[in-house]
């Protein structure tokens, strides 16, 4: 089961691809054919991201693949006459739509709170990766500093919601100014331990771990320190 959100795209929020992006132009200056899967897509604000990278470094598209997979009927006209291959499908049926070990690289960016069965999930995005290929997985952190702050005073942390409806309970008076509205719907969050584990148990190899968030000074203070506190965790995975 997985709940979805409409996928828009919110203004300073580039740094969640960073890293993925930075990835797939470095296989593809390598001269490699890079085939990637992008995981509940949203409006793929991060291939955008990815193409200007790309033109400023001087790095072609030619060799690229990209695929991009969401159960929202609305995005597809908006990625028509793109160079995005989009599949209106359920990710948590994707194995029926792709053969197994198809990818170099799998960007799940923020999607797997969104999902109850967390474990067949990224089960089936490691049968979707060849055995050299790469995951780039991006999620909020349950023990951010905001989220242990507001917590002292007794609020509900940013990352959680108790309701399918609504966002801004429990928030508190300042943060209900800027999330409320429809709930998000983050289902599972992640301490960056628990997400370690997690990843150990399912069989991967965590290649490197990054610190983040939505403001540049997150990723300043988070970036390679104190990534425990991060507002997001960012972590490229190669299987065992």
């Amino acid at each position: 089961m997985i709940l979805s959100q409409n996928g828009q795209y919110t203004k300073g929020r580039e740094s969640r691809w960073y890293e993925g992006n930075e990835l797939i132009l470095k296989l593809l200056k390598d001269g490699r054919k890079v085939k990637v899967l992008d995981v509940g897509c949203g409006e793929t604000a991060g291939f955008k991201f990815l193409e200007e990278k790309a033109l400023l470094a001087g790095v072609p598209l030619a060799n690229l693949e990209y695929h991009a997979v969401d159960n929202n009927p609305a995005i597809e006209p908006l990625l028509k006459d793109t160079k995005i291959i989009f599949h209106l499908f359920d990710i948590m049926n994707m194995e029926q739509l792709f053969e197994k070990e198809s990818f170099d690289v799998i960007v799940a960016s923020e999607i797997i709170e969104h999902v109850v069965e967390t474990d067949r999930f990224i089960n089936i995005l490691k049968s979707l990766l060849k055995p050299d290929g790469y995951i780039y997985l991006t999620t909020p952190n349950l023990a951010s500093w905001h989220a242990r702050l507001w917590l002292l005073f007794g609020f509900q942390p940013l990352a959680t919601e108790v309701s399918c409806i609504r966002a801004e309970f429990g928030k508190g008076s300042i943060l209900s100014k800027y999330y409320h509205g429809n709930a998000i719907t983050h289902i599972r969050v992640f301490t960056l331990k628990a997400l370690l584990d997690f990843l150990k148990y399912h069989g991967f190899k965590v290649e490197k771990v990054w610190g983040g968030g939505y403001r540049k000074i997150d990723d300043l203070l988070f970036n390679r320190l104190l990534i425990g506190l991060s507002p997001i965790i960012k972590v490229i995975i190669k299987r065992m």
